[in-house]
């Protein structure tokens, strides 16, 4: 373990290195403040007790003002003692008589002490005069040290640049030196624009690819078609009503896009496309793949995570394109309402009139209806109520948000009490399920207030957010605030919230993929 060294020997060891020989003077008796005064002095650094700052406040502030005092003030106190005395004993007279004596000797008392305090305050003035001159020379000094350096920076820069000058003037370039640039220069360009060319070519493989495998399915479906006419020849001799059942079983199937697409497949389609939710949230685009109904395995998916990322990129695509058309609606609405109503505006007013269920023609209750609903709340109810795609609704009626119906074509539930005549409505289509869902929040009176409150952030210019709207939606669930807690939940946990301003890539008809 080292030795420790006390703050006083620090001192006197920097006035041995210094050899300041007046600390070590021992008739002189110095207390350790002795010692920092004379380092100072001396402009030697010294370890930090205090700091430097009380140091430079101790002994260019305090002390000066300590010895003016002693020197000045103490001296004209001294002297006008003395000669209050010398004038007072010439004054004093035998004659004079005792309380007269002590009456001039209070008045002369008084005399002295205005006296004394003038001069105080005299010297204080004298002080103060000192600390700002010096304080101003200070800063004089500073600025012509700043002013200096700026001037002798720019002299050098100027004498560096005339001599670099100087020197491109007069050097002699080498015929071979030029020709070798200018051929490695060549190679450079030839060099980057390689690379660059490189990208360029990927991405056009890339939408090569798609538009083949867009083909590709084309031709899967004219494929089938063949297939279902030689089925319906040879079949011609059995019975008619045999033959009319396999006709509408297989024209159905066609119709719904069902080719019994496995898990497996899906992912492989997803990686030949590139397509991955890495990409997605980084680039905030998504391609326009529609699948018609969900793989029949996805539940055989061992692993949580792939489960969950697979049923997200088939909804993904679908929910954004239901959102984009609702948005160009909102734009074309609005535009409606700056200009002069046109007959085509009418029958387009007349028909969101009733497709958002609005009977009076309240325009304002018709802005407060057209808007998006956002993506995080979509993807997070649609794995709520299907289980992540692997409910018995969803799979066998895409009923991916579990609608209930009294009238319509439903799925029969398990498990319902006796007073319950419902059933789950059955979609043809995975988007006709969104579309429906979507338009059921957008016009049903049990969500007039997740409507207000989303009027409310469009008018405060805020940005339309799950976490902002998710607790509106109570009255979806039995569970009511249990209900949105879960929602909110999932969209955290699976950082759904990123997808919200996702759009789809290159949305043109002829680019879609529609399986």
């Amino acid at each position: 373990m080292g030795k420790v060294v006390s703050y006083r020997q620090k001192l006197i060891e920097l006035a041995k290195i210094y050899k300041i020989e007046k600390v070590f003077d021992q008739n002189l008796k110095h207390t350790t403040y002795d010692i920092e005064i004379i380092l100072l002095r001396n402009n030697v650094p010294i370890p930090s007790r205090r700091g430097y700052l009380s140091h430079k406040i101790i002994h260019e502030v305090i002390e000066p003002f300590v010895q003016l005092i002693k020197k000045k003030l103490y001296f004209n106190i001294n002297k006008s003692l003395k000669s209050f005395y010398v004038e007072q004993k010439k004054k004093v007279s035998i004659n004079i008589n005792p309380t007269e004596r002590i009456t001039k000797f209070f008045d002369n008392i008084k005399t002295y002490s205005k006296f004394i305090i003038k001069k105080f305050f005299d010297g204080i003035e004298t002080y103060s005069k000192f600390i700002i001159k010096k304080f101003f020379d200070g800063i004089e000094t500073y600025y012509k040290f700043v002013i200096t350096n700026i001037v002798n920076f720019f002299k050098i820069l100027s004498k560096t640049i005339i001599n670099s000058l100087n020197d491109i003037y007069n050097f002699k370039v080498n015929e071979n030196f030029i020709k070798n640039l200018f051929i490695k220069g060549l190679y450079a360009t030839f060099f980057v624009a390689f690379i660059f060319s490189g990208f360029y070519i990927k991405d056009l493989v890339t939408d090569v690819d798609s538009l083949k495998k867009s083909m590709e399915t084309k031709s899967y479906k004219k494929q089938e078609k063949k297939k279902l006419a030689k089925k319906l020849e040879n079949n011609k001799k059995d019975n008619f009503k045999d033959l009319t059942k396999i006709q509408k079983k297989e024209k159905s199937s066609l119709q719904d896009g069902d080719y019994n697409l496995n898990t497996q497949t899906v992912l492989n389609l997803f990686e030949d496309l590139e397509y991955d939710l890495k990409h997605v949230r980084n680039k905030k685009k998504v391609k326009p793949i529609y699948f018609t109904r969900l793989p029949k395995d996805l539940s055989a998916i061992k692993n949580i995570t792939e489960k969950k990322e697979t049923f997200l990129q088939i909804l993904l695509p679908l929910i954004v394109a239901e959102n984009e058309k609702i948005k160009e609606d909102r734009k074309y609405l609005l535009k409606i309402l700056k200009d002069n109503e046109s007959v085509e505006s009418k029958k387009w007013l007349n028909k969101k009139y009733k497709a958002y269920k609005i009977k009076d023609r309240n325009i304002n209750e018709l802005i407060e209806k057209i808007d998006i609903i956002p993506t995080s709340i979509a993807l997070a109810q649609a794995a709520k109520e299907s289980g992540w795609g692997t409910s018995r609704f969803a799979l066998e009626g895409n009923a991916i948000y579990g609608q209930w119906t009294w009238n319509g074509d439903g799925i029969e539930p398990l498990e319902k009490n006796k007073n319950q005549n419902h059933k789950i409505l059955k979609f043809p289509l995975l988007r006709a399920s969104v579309k429906a869902y979507i338009n059921n929040l957008n016009t049903h009176r049990g969500y007039k207030s997740f409507r207000v409150k989303r009027a409310e952030l469009r008018k405060n210019n805020k940005k339309l957010t799950g976490l902002e709207l998710i607790h509106e939606l109570k009255n979806y669930a039995q569970n009511g605030k249990e209900y949105t807690r879960i929602l909110e939940q999932i969209i955290k946990q699976n950082d759904l919230d990123e997808l919200e301003t996702v759009t789809i890539d290159d949305f043109k008809e002829s680019n879609q993929l529609k399986l």
